[in-house]
């Protein structure tokens, strides 16, 4: 008899917060916005973009990036993920990708 696969695969719900670009990344304020160059994209999120409905790319600290966020490919902003008790689901402990 096969073993059954006894992990419960629940989805966290999270709360995505708008930040501000300049809070994320070290850029260069141009009139099209800020310009920030070698900001890598770790991957595509199931998280969507509240105003694009598109999946989120995470973003992890490296070069010019402050901190780890989640980014909209088509409208640029740039959003952190909230859990229900408020902590951010993207601080990763010593994570970086260096």
């Amino acid at each position: 008899m096969p073993e059954q696969d006894l992990r419960v695969h629940h989805a966290t719900p999270l709360t995505l917060v708008e930040l501000d670009p300049r809070e994320v990344v070290h850029g260069t304020r141009a009139s099209g916005g800020l310009v920030a160059p070698d900001v890598t994209l770790a991957g595509s999120m199931r998280e969507t973009c509240p105003h694009c409905q598109v999946p989120l790319q995470l973003v992890l600290r490296y070069q010019h990036v402050i901190r780890s966020h989640l980014f909209c490919t088509r409208c640029t902003r740039c959003y952190d993920a909230l859990h229900s008790d408020g902590h951010s689901a993207l601080v990763f402990a010593g994570l970086s990708i260096d």
